[in-house]
């Protein structure tokens, strides 16, 4: 069913122009979002983030000039250009409907008289505010209540114990779902407080749960939206540290290690905030649990991140898992590695 968009210059069907914005999305893009010029060169490849910043974490999707899709290694994947312009632009549907028409030339211009790469006025309060809820809404995970998160980390290899002690986790009871707008499901969710390089709270990773397992969504694991303009460096803080510390990308590969040395080990939770992950002052030593991928990010960033720790006088210690990588998998994991050796 088409979407009728009424205003007092125009009226669209968003179905129409989907269809005909396909084929024409790098034509779209370059007008409404010319951030992204080094991407739509290379599709397929990383490049700058346009929101986060950084030097790899997004890419546009190898088919972007059907989608106009891409992917932010912080936010998730934005599976159409509408959504990605959402993003990016901080516009609502109708606006993004009404631009990506105007490019078209399949409506009047759009009411927005403003142009349309004028950086748009984010409300962190707004932000700060809706992460405090979320927060306050979950309960710890030692909590009885909490007992979606400690079946799923059963699941995955991790002893009860593991939970006492831990800081910055928490469990939602029924933490809505998004997609498309409107909302598909509320499931428990794994909730964790992400610290930038200086410990101040920038973003919740959330990882949606059912019956001992990611819950069976698109994309079970997704950061709320930050609460900065640019983070750089990021980690969960899963325990106090002396002055040697454990980076894995995972929380499941930090508690697993965590649970088979005794060490206290953190989450960066993806491996672009491993990059620029530095640890606070008083920690000598950092010991990187990296994931073995079959494309090398994992190692890449390890590497990358003990070159800066290296120069910056930490002592830096690399881990990888000794494949093979098991068949049909993208990459194996010091959780895997120790949930195999059982």
């Amino acid at each position: 069913m088409n979407t009728i968009l009424q205003t007092n210059r125009s009226c669209l069907e968003s179905d129409d122009v989907r269809q005909a914005a396909r084929g024409r999305w790098l034509e779209i893009l370059a007008q409404l979002a010319p951030e992204l010029e080094p991407q739509m060169k290379r599709p397929g490849r990383h490049g700058r983030c346009p929101v986060h910043g950084g030097k790899d974490g997004f890419r546009l999707f190898r088919d972007v000039p059907e989608t106009g899709g891409g992917i932010c290694n912080t936010c998730g994947p934005r599976p159409d250009g509408f959504e990605l312009l959402m993003w990016l632009k901080g516009w609502r549907f109708p606006e993004t409907l009404e631009a990506v028409a105007a490019v078209l030339g399949t409506s009047a211009p759009p009411r927005v008289t403003a142009p349309v790469n004028t950086p748009v006025k984010v409300d962190y309060d707004a932000r700060r505010r809706a992460l405090a809820k979320v927060w306050r809404e979950a309960v710890p995970v030692t909590h009885p209540a909490a007992a979606p998160v400690r079946y799923y980390f059963r699941n995955r290899g991790l002893r009860r114990e593991v939970v006492f002690g831990l800081r910055d986790l928490k469990l939602h009871p029924r933490l809505p779902y998004w997609e498309d707008h409107k909302i598909v499901g509320r499931y428990p969710a794994l909730l964790a407080l992400m610290r930038d390089n200086e410990g101040k709270i920038v973003s919740i990773h959330r990882t949606w749960l059912h019956e001992g397992a990611k819950a069976p969504v698109k994309h079970p694991r997704m950061l709320m939206k930050p609460v900065v303009p640019k983070i750089s460096g990021a980690a969960v803080r899963l325990t106090v540290a002396g002055d040697t510390v454990g980076i894995a990308e995972g929380i499941e590969t930090a508690l697993a290690v965590r649970q088979k040395t005794g060490l206290p080990v953190w989450a960066t939770t993806s491996w672009t905030f491993m990059l620029a992950f530095r640890p606070p002052p008083g920690i000598r030593r950092v010991i990187i649990w990296a994931d073995l991928d079959r494309n090398g990010t994992g190692l890449g960033a390890a590497d990358r991140l003990a070159d800066s720790l290296k120069a910056a006088g930490i002592q830096a210690i690399i881990r990888v898992p000794e494949g093979p990588i098991p068949e049909g998998a993208k990459s194996l994991d010091w959780n895997d590695v120790f949930r195999l050796a059982v």
